[in-house]
């Protein structure tokens, strides 16, 4: 199998445990993994056949505002679920960054793999 990644999508979106973090948008960054077949898709050279990368990014930017979540956890599971069902892939890595959300540390993060 062949892999397409996207890698560094910024969106915001409300995320958090705290009280403020439920009323302010947080900036998450996400790299995403699928595997496709590109050889077959290579062939018919169709865009209808292949993951459309415009298109999964606004999938991903509408989930994140039609929903709130306290846990990156959550966020990383329940999106990589959504784009199995919606585009040709029977795979998916996703990694769910998670900027600032210590002091301490320059990043937090998670990342999850889903497969049908």
């Amino acid at each position: 199998m062949d892999t397409i990644t996207l890698s560094d999508i910024a969106l915001k979106t409300i995320i958090g445990i705290h009280d403020w973090e439920k009323t302010i948008p947080q900036t998450l960054r996400l790299d995403i993994t699928f595997q496709t077949d590109a050889a077959s898709i290579a062939v018919s050279d169709n865009i209808a056949e292949a993951i459309d990368y415009e298109k999964v990014v606004q999938h991903i930017i509408a989930f994140a505002h039609s929903q709130q979540f306290q846990l990156i956890e959550s966020f990383a599971d329940r999106l990589a679920n959504d784009l199995l069902n919606h585009f040709p892939t029977t795979s998916i890595a996703l990694t769910v960054h998670k900027p600032g959300a210590l002091k301490e540390a320059k990043d937090v993060a998670i990342r999850v793999v889903r497969s049908r």
